[in-house]
């Protein structure tokens, strides 16, 4: 009894071997602009399941747009019936020109169902442009290795 919790602990804390399913619609994306004079304000999308059919959260980017070195939070809120299905929050920047880039976003220490992070949008003096955001949602997936070795299986 001693060595199955030591083999536990052992298996679980590798990080680099665990898999995440993307449990969000693949469309789920803000769109902000960038380098423009002005602040524009937040702007709210809903977050869809895989399938696109069932709202299960939202996101919400503030400020919606604003000039060069602008600070936008983001911040993703679960809806309470689907705050268990997710493990862990990206969000994928992209524009033309740029390329895209991957953020993993910070899970609120206090209530689960709640993610957030800050990115600053950079241009060069007079870029205007507009970029997206995606949105990734991520259920951990179980290891059916560990899973195979527990003496109950």
């Amino acid at each position: 009894m001693i060595t199955l919790p030591l083999v536990l602990g052992a298996l679980g804390c590798n990080e680099a071997d665990t898999e995440y399913e993307q449990v969000n619609a693949v469309d789920d994306v803000v769109e902000i602009e960038v380098g423009i004079d002005e602040v524009l304000e937040a702007v709210t999308v809903l977050l869809y399941s895989s399938t696109g059919s069932v709202e299960i959260g939202e996101v919400t980017v503030d400020p919606g747009g604003g000039p060069a070195d602008t600070e936008h939070q983001v911040l993703v809120i679960m809806d309470e019936d689907y705050v268990a299905l997710v493990d862990h929050a990206t969000v994928e920047t992209s524009s033309d020109g740029r390329g895209s880039r991957s953020f993993d976003m910070d899970p609120d220490s206090a209530e689960e169902g709640i993610f957030q992070l800050v990115i600053v949008s950079v241009a060069e003096e007079g870029e205007a442009r507009t970029d997206s955001f995606t949105v990734q949602l991520w259920e951990q997936l179980e290891d059916d290795e560990l899973l195979s070795i527990l003496p109950w299986n």
